[in-house]
C-alpha cells in the first residue's frame, strides 16, 4: 500500500512523519511518496539523504515557492497542487494511505492486513484519527476486524439533491431558511464528516478521486462533501470504517498556511523558517515526547535564541491556544 504525504515547508513536521511511518507500520515493504508544494531544497536534500528510500515529488508552483520562502518574500503564488494531488492518486496503489506532513503514527499498523479486510468489505474510507470528537464519526458499528471497526454513517439524509440543498448553498438567505426550518445545523452538517476526510486516511483511489471532481481549482471541503454523498448514493454497497482506537496524531504548533489570530505580530512563515534552521542544524528534536506533539519547551527556547519580533515565544503561545481552541468548539479532545 502506498503512504502519500502532502509537504510544505514544515521539515521538522515532516521527518516526525516519516520517522513514525519507519517506526510503526509494520510491513515489510513501504513505498513513501512526499508531494511538496514549496520546501526549500536543502531541507528537501537532508530528508532525502536521512530517507533514502522516499520518493519526493514537487509542484509545479515549486521553484517559485520555494525561492520566495528563502529570499523572505511574500507568496503571492497561493495556487493549490490539486493537480499533484489528483496525479500521485491516480498512480498509487487501489487502497493508498493519505497523510500530511504534521500528521504521524502512533501506534503499530499492519497496512497488508488492513488491505484484505478493506477489500473484503469494500470500504471506501478508514479514518485513522479523528480527535475523539465523536461527531466526526457519527455512525452505528457493524463489525470490528483485525483493528478494523466497519461503521453505518448516521446522517440526516443520503439524498445528494436534499444533501445539496440543505448543507451546500450558501448563497443568499438559504442558510439561514434551512435552520429556521430546523433542517440545518452545525451538528447535522459535522455528521457528513463520517464519510469523509482530508487525510489522515486511507483511501479507496476511486473514491478519492471521485471527491475531487468539479474542484475548480481550489479546496472546497463543501465540493468535497457534495462529491462523497453522491458517490455513496451512486455506490451504496460501499462501506466506511475507522481504525478500532486512534493510531495517529496531529500537530498544532503551527500551520502549512498563514492563520491570522489576535496574536500580536506573529507570523507564522517566520515562525516555520525559525524551526526549519533549528531543525537542518540539529536543534529541534522532532521525536522528542514523541506520544505528544513537538516539545513546546524546546520551540521556547528557540525562539527566544532568535529573538525575532514576529516569533515572540509569549506571540506563538496565544497563537496555539487560539488554533487549538477552533477544533475544541467543534468537540474535539486536543
Amino acid at each position: 500500500m502506498d503512504i502519500l504525504i502532502k509537504s510544505f515547508n514544515r521539515p521538522y513536521y515532516l521527518d516526525r512523519c516519516i520517522q513514525s511511518i519507519y517506526k510503526n507500520v509494520v510491513d515489510s515493504e513501504i513505498s513513501i511518496t512526499v508531494l511538496d508544494d514549496g520546501t526549500p531544497s536543502k531541507y528537501l536534500k537532508k530528508l532525502q539523504d536521512k530517507f533514502p528510500e522516499i520518493k519526493i515529488v514537487t509542484s509545479d508552483a515549486y521553484d517559485e515557492k520555494s525561492l520566495n520562502i528563502e529570499q523572505n518574500l511574500s507568496l503571492d503564488n497561493k495556487k493549490i497542487p490539486i493537480k499533484m494531488w489528483i496525479e500521485a492518486a491516480k498512480n498509487a496503489s487501489d487502497y493508498f494511505v493519505l497523510l500530511e506532513d504534521d500528521i504521524w503514527f502512533t501506534k503499530d499498523v499492519n497496512l497488508e492486513e488492513t488491505k484484505v479486510v478493506l477489500k473484503e468489505k469494500n470500504v471506501a474510507l478508514v479514518k485513522l484519527f479523528w480527535l475523539k470528537n465523536p461527531k466526526l464519526i457519527h455512525a452505528k458499528t457493524i463489525e470490528t476486524l483485525k483493528n478494523i471497526t466497519i461503521y453505518d454513517p448516521i446522517v440526516f439524509t443520503k439524498n445528494p439533491v436534499l444533501h445539496r440543498i440543505i448543507f451546500g448553498m450558501k448563497r443568499y438567505t438559504i442558510p439561514n431558511l434551512m435552520a429556521f426550518l430546523n433542517l440545518y445545523s452545525e451538528e447535522k452538517a459535522l455528521q457528513y464528516y463520517s464519510i469523509y476526510g482530508v487525510a489522515g486516511a486511507i483511501f479507496h483511489k476511486e473514491y478519492f478521486l471521485s471527491l475531487w471532481q468539479n474542484h475548480y481549482n481550489e479546496v472546497d471541503e463543501n465540493v468535497q462533501l457534495k462529491n462523497a454523498v453522491q458517490f455513496w448514493h451512486k455506490n451504496p454497497n460501499i462501506a466506511f470504517a475507522r481504525a478500532e482506537e486512534e493510531v495517529a496524531a496531529t500537530g498544532f504548533s503551527s500551520s502549512a498556511t498563514n492563520k491570522k489570530y489576535d496574536t500580536g505580530d506573529f507570523d507564522i512563515f517566520t515562525f516555520n523558517k525559525i524551526l526549519n534552521e533549528a531543525w537542518l542544524g540539529d536543534q529541534l528534536n522532532s521525536m522528542k515526547d514523541f506520544s505528544n506533539d513537538l516539545n513546546s519547551s524546546e520551540i521556547a527556547t528557540i525562539l527566544a535564541k532568535a529573538n525575532d519580533p514576529k516569533a515572540r515565544v509569549e506571540d506563538w503561545e496565544k497563537w496555539v491556544n487560539c488554533f487549538k481552541r477552533q477544533f475544541q468548539e467543534i468537540g474535539c479532545n486536543i
